[in-house]
């Protein structure tokens, strides 16, 4: 009828009455007291249950049965404490996790959460504990209805995660996102395309402009365009350190944090490579190390930046303060001198053909065509899937065709001749 337990040290009971579960602290670390509270409380729901006793209206029923049956009145307590509302939580949960979470991944898991309140409306202001596992998995199922199937459970890997953390905090009694299903059956990602393939399919009309945008966000670069636009962003920037913004992720493959961090400290100019800082979230390590050799190109750049910012340990960094420069400020410098440019679809909403991911894209592309062995790509990227080696391999049929005549199993003796001879 009645079960013992402990934590850190100090003895439970949990019972049941009338179809309910309660759960109390003994207080005590005495292995007989508990046992005498045990065979109390038992003895007490025994007599409730023959009538022997009668349960007050006033008093709470664990306290009244873990007294014996003594207590008539339950003790004045103070109210419970008022919970936050999830709007508030949320809130509290991003500033507690911006210095454990990769910057990209926070930015991320705040815009998933953004969205939640939008489709919760009001009762995302109500106390936190109102919002149950129907709501959570009603805002899901809208979001797949918008969105990619992987863009949806990674929003819902943000929920499960947001909750877990509510729920270790104790704001809510249990996590109501732990029931929520991965959400699967996703197609692939679209393969990269070239300027031309992208422009084609835009010229046939019929397209949103988010589908437009989702287009140019596969964009994939060859040598000569990159050529073309690095000059473009030579000419035009007006920060001065704008074009190492986009010559470095063109060289390199590198992310946009991983540039933002760079320090002159990974930079081995006598040996001509780079120390990639990235920052996964998926992994154990907060930051991983790869190492990419530097191209004699980019190193004549980086020599004459040195010669006109001597100062400063990072690489990219505002000329007075020697602070790394932010993330909405790099992305003005990028994007400002396409400005007006082929490269602009629209300069007032900020809409590019091109990001820090083109060049990155870019990189490992034109280096499969040019035959780089696949383990000295990945090495270089960093973190790759094979998901994401099969969106830039298609980029070169010709090697594929090469591959498959590059063998003939046809007999070189003619079938006639042969069967003459026998």
């Amino acid at each position: 009828m009645a079960n013992l337990g402990r934590k850190a040290g100090i003895y439970l009971i949990r019972f049941r009455y009338e179809q309910k579960e309660y759960k109390r602290s003994l207080k005590t670390r005495d292995k007989g007291d508990a046992e005498a509270a045990k065979k109390t409380v038992e003895l007490t729901i025994h007599r409730l249950l023959i009538g022997l006793v009668q349960m007050p209206a006033e008093v709470d029923p664990a306290d009244f049965i873990i007294s014996g049956g003594t207590r008539l009145r339950t003790v004045n307590q103070e109210p419970p404490p008022v919970l936050p509302s999830t709007n508030e939580l949320i809130r509290g949960y991003l500033d507690s996790q911006k210095n454990l979470l990769a910057e990209s991944y926070h930015y991320s898991q705040a815009m998933h959460l953004r969205h939640l309140v939008k489709h919760l409306g009001d009762i995302a202001e109500a106390p936190c504990d109102r919002i149950t596992f129907r709501e959570l998995d009603a805002y899901l199922k809208a979001r797949l209805a918008k969105r990619h199937p992987n863009t949806a459970e990674r929003e819902r890997i943000t929920l499960m995660q947001f909750y877990k953390w509510a729920a270790v905090q104790q704001y809510v009694q249990s996590s109501p996102a732990a029931g929520l299903s991965p959400i699967k059956g996703g197609k692939d990602r679209p393969p990269f395309r070239t300027i031309a393939e992208i422009n084609r399919i835009v010229e046939r009309g019929g397209l949103t402009e988010e589908e437009v945008l989702d287009l140019w966000e596969c964009l994939y670069l060859s040598p000569e365009e990159i050529s073309q636009l690095l000059a473009t962003v030579r000419r035009n920037a007006q920060e001065d350190f704008a074009f190492l913004l986009h010559a470095i992720p063109a060289y390199t493959g590198m992310r946009r944090g991983e540039v933002l961090r760079l320090r002159w400290l990974d930079l081995d100019l006598d040996e001509d490579y780079i120390t990639a800082r990235s920052r996964k979230q998926s992994r154990k390590k907060t930051e991983t190390v790869p190492r990419i050799d530097m191209h004699p190109e980019l190193k004549k750049e980086l020599l004459t930046w040195r010669e006109r910012r001597p100062k400063g340990q990072y690489v990219v960094c505002d000329g007075k303060t020697l602070e790394p420069i932010l993330k909405d400020r790099a992305n003005r410098a990028f994007w400002q001198p396409m400005r007006g440019t082929e490269w602009c679809i629209h300069s007032r909403k900020c809409w590019y053909k091109i990001g820090f991911h083109t060049y990155r894209h870019s990189f490992a592309s034109n280096l499969a065509a040019l035959g780089v062995d696949q383990r000295i790509i990945d090495e270089w990227m960093g973190h790759q899937t094979e998901a994401m080696r099969k969106r830039y391999r298609h980029l070169f049929p010709k090697d594929r065709r090469s591959a498959i005549e590059s063998f003939s199993l046809a007999p070189t003796t003619p079938v006639g001749i042969e069967s003459e001879r026998q």
